[in-house]
């Protein structure tokens, strides 16, 4: 028959393995549910990332279609209609005498009409790709869509530009066509302004494009329309950020503002 000791040992021992065994148990199973759970929040981002993936890829083609429906209804209206004015013009002009008084008078208006078209073709030629930004670079790019917006006579443009280190071309022509789609905004939406600013500010690394106008604020424009959903786009393929500011009868301010290293 053991001594007290050696039973009191024994059950202390048995105690302590006991107590191990269940400490190593739970700790499998802490480690477990955490490995199940970090895997399960790693699905989860894997989820997210990929759903946003999606619908920044859906955003992308919403804004391609929405720009080439745009392109195409220029061609129709625009240019299409003044070549077949032109046509009409030219086969009138085949039945008059060649030294008519109306003839001198048709071929004038003619080269008046193939003159409009040469550059509205040279616009939106521009509009597809600015031959101006891959060879002089955003700044000149910005102050030839200003200049194109001032001839247009609808509301007056004014640009300021402190932009001394040009970033690479690609991110150059994302924030061009970020501020043209800004302005072609402006002038669709911005009823009543009587002046649309454009600024372009560079600060070390961080880039700041302003578009503001005194206008009647976002409450007579649609809230999100292809045009803002193409800008929110290339925003995000900058990683920046757009900010908007408006209120009704105050006039309207879009902002966008991004991390970039010079080239």
């Amino acid at each position: 028959m053991a001594a007290p000791p050696e039973v009191a040992f024994g059950q202390l021992l048995f105690a302590g393995i006991a107590f191990m065994l269940l400490a190593g148990g739970s700790l499998v199973v802490f480690l477990v549910t955490y490995q199940k759970r970090l895997l399960h929040q790693q699905l989860h981002l894997r989820l997210a990332e990929a759903e946003h993936q999606q619908q920044l890829l859906t955003a992308i083609i919403e804004a391609q279609e929405g720009e080439r429906e745009r392109i195409g209804r220029d061609l129709h209206d625009g240019i299409g209609s003044t070549i077949s004015t032109a046509k009409l013009l030219l086969n009138r002009l085949e039945t008059l005498p060649p030294h008519a008084d109306d003839a001198q008078g048709l071929l004038k208006l003619i080269r008046e009409i193939m003159s409009t078209a040469v550059h509205d073709v040279r616009s939106i030629s521009h509009s597809l790709y600015p031959a101006v930004l891959a060879r002089f670079g955003l700044a000149e790019a910005l102050q030839h869509l200003v200049d194109v917006s001032n001839e247009t006579g609808q509301l007056p443009v004014v640009l300021e530009i402190d932009y001394p280190r040009p970033l690479t071309l690609a991110q150059e022509l994302a924030l061009y066509r970020i501020g043209q789609e800004l302005v072609h905004n402006a002038f669709k939406h911005a009823r009543g302004a009587t002046r649309l600013l454009v600024q372009l500010q560079q600060t070390g690394a961080r880039l700041t494009l302003v578009v503001e106008d005194n206008g009647c604020g976002f409450g007579a424009a649609p809230g999100r329309g292809a045009g803002l959903r193409s800008i929110e786009v290339r925003v995000q393929m900058l990683q920046g950020r757009l900010s908007r500011e408006a209120a009704a009868g105050q006039g309207a301010r879009m902002v966008v503002e991004l991390e970039a290293r010079p080239e």
